[in-house]
């Protein structure tokens, strides 16, 4: 196109520069080799602005494109451009790694061995728009959800394919249906303890003191358990949405772990467990001190409630410095974590199959509220099984610095 168009105007430029000299500028000239020489120089000029003005539009262009092509790489969704045989002309890089291949040029949707897209394809050749939310075996060994977009184009008559990975709105998805299910669990039992020990009350019980004083506490005790897991919940949702307020400061570990052993000493005294903790001397951190207690109560807690009563029962506190963060660990000897169910503790009401044969009392909020709370003061949290019984919970902090 520029090519034509700069012949066309040099053809033009020359021709009307002849005429002119011709007419006008003749007797100025000793021969018509001079002339032919003017005429040169003129369509030389012409043609290099010419050349230079295409040179301009044709760098724009250029930048264009790539500003264009650096948009589709850099999107979240997967685009794909083919021809109506199904050759591939464009796939942006959100594409390749979606679909984990390495390159997509110079290949046909027919080769990529993948049903889906093949259905999809033949679809649009047929119909035009069409949408299938599907399901990929990818080289990981869990499945991914695509939910793909495709068209036919009809001034290009090309297929446009727009894919986007929804594995994790899937697993949101999952997640809430779970923990609306978990919570209704959690609350059915109490709820129905109350509702009985109530009904008995009604019933004439409460004209017995002793027996009133039974169920009494019964209510009580399960009005609690609901008050802690509705405190909980509601704890969870405002960090989850940053509404809690963090008051970041120089703390001294040592300090806040001493406080909190201190406070679990009755508890852990009923059972005959006994809380080791030697002091260190080490650097302070940059943390909310009530967040740090809290963190550091529900993981001692756990480590009272799962270790066995007078059964060499011990609960070990360690504080160290690991890089530019302090580790705290609680070791237990309780009754271990499998592999399997280290990643799965952390989350909202996840209990254990261990931990729900053993029949404590637990709300399944706790550990996801240490993990929330970790990571909001930029540290990080995580479990391992000791080598001969029990588990290591342990979590970061990072140093603080004047």
């Amino acid at each position: 196109m520029f090519s034509f168009l700069r012949i066309f105007t040099v053809f033009l430029v020359s021709f009307v520069s002849f005429f002119l000299i011709l007419n006008n500028f003749a007797g100025a000239y000793s021969s018509n080799f001079e002339i032919s020489i003017t005429i040169i120089l003129f369509s030389l000029f012409s043609s290099l602005v010419v050349w230079r003005i295409n040179r301009k539009r044709i760098k724009l262009i250029a930048k264009q494109t790539d500003s264009f092509g650096s948009v589709l790489d850099n999107l979240g969704e997967g685009v794909l451009l083919a021809g109506t045989s199904g050759d591939i002309a464009y796939a942006n890089e959100s594409m390749q790694r979606i679909l984990e291949l390495k390159t997509l040029k110079n290949k046909n949707i027919n080769d990529l061995k993948i049903n889906a897209l093949k259905n999809m394809f033949k679809n649009a050749l047929k119909d035009g728009l069409f949408q299938y939310e599907f399901q990929m075996q990818g080289k990981s060994s869990n499945p991914k959800w695509l939910l793909g977009s495709i068209n036919r184009s009809k001034t290009a008559n090309e297929i446009i394919l727009v894919i986007n990975d929804v594995t994790e709105l899937r697993a949101n998805a999952s997640m809430r249906r779970d923990f609306i299910s978990n919570l209704s669990h959690e609350l059915r039992t109490p709820v129905s303890v109350i509702s009985a020990n109530a009904e008995t009350l009604v019933g004439g019980a409460i004209d017995n003191k002793k027996d009133a004083k039974t169920f009494s506490k019964a209510i009580l005790h399960n009005a609690e358990r609901i008050s802690g897991l509705v405190s909980d919940l509601i704890d969870l949702s405002r960090i989850d949405y940053g509404e809690i307020h963090l008051d970041l400061s120089e703390l001294n570990v040592c300090d806040v772990v001493k406080i909190v052993k201190d406070s679990q000493y009755s508890s852990a005294k009923r059972k005959g467990i006994n809380i080791n903790f030697i002091e260190k001397q080490l650097p302070n951190v940059l943390a909310d001190r009530a967040a740090v207690e809290r963190i550091m109560t529900n993981l001692l807690d756990n480590a009272i409630k799962y270790t066995k009563a007078n059964d060499e029962g011990e609960v070990e506190i360690e504080v160290k410095k690991e890089k530019k963060f302090i580790k705290v660990l609680v070791k237990d000897l309780g009754i271990g974590i499998h592999s399997s169910d280290q990643e799965l503790v952390f989350k909202r009401f996840y209990r254990t199959p261990d931990a729900r044969a053993s029949q404590k009392t637990g709300s399944g909020l706790g550990l996801a509220i240490v993990k929330n709370l970790t990571i909001s003061l930029g540290g990080q949290v995580g479990v391992m099984k000791n080598m001969h019984k029990g588990s290591t919970f342990w979590f970061t902090l990072p140093i603080y610095n004047s």
